[in-house]
């Protein structure tokens, strides 16, 4: 996977996209970005490549300039759309990256008629995620080494950002 060079403060952002991971080329680029992240980067072992939910499950790739930067899948559970995977290259951490790949699963998620969003946040990311209107629940747990967070966002309560 080529990895483009990290954009400094004075320079303008690149623009993000964000698609549903549709094709075999996209799909490989999702699970090279897992791998990267949460096999070499944080030691999760064992990597599972093909989670059994990717079958009936979003997967997107975000992109820059046609690069693979993040990814994330989210699955739904009746009124529960359940958010998983996601994950960005180092370089593009705090460009906007994860806020893009997260709207565009909120809002698929909101289109398909779930009324709320839970995922389990690794507790770096919880102001993230509370920045995205995510609420902690229950315990921390842990899920490898890496201590987790059950949180919740309730899409009764948020305006349709589409």
């Amino acid at each position: 996977m080529t990895v483009l060079k990290d954009t400094t403060a004075s320079e303008p952002r690149p623009a993000i996209q964000v698609r549903a991971a549709r094709t075999a080329e996209d799909l490989e680029a999702v699970y090279a970005i897992r791998e990267e992240v949460f096999h070499h980067e944080q030691q999760l072992t064992p990597y599972v490549r093909d989670d059994p939910d990717d079958a009936f499950s979003l997967n997107v790739l975000a992109t820059i300039d046609d690069q693979p930067v993040g990814t994330g899948r989210v699955t739904l559970f009746g009124d529960e759309a359940q958010v998983a995977w996601v994950a960005v290259l180092a370089p593009y951490r705090r460009h906007g990256v994860g806020r893009a790949i997260m709207e565009h699963l909120i809002r698929w998620s909101q289109a398909q008629g779930a009324r709320y969003v839970t995922l389990n946040a690794q507790t770096h990311a919880l102001d993230f995620y509370r920045r995205l209107g995510f609420e902690p629940v229950g315990r921390r747990f842990y899920m490898g080494h890496i201590e987790h967070q059950v949180m919740i966002l309730d899409l009764r309560s948020r305006p349709d950002r589409g």
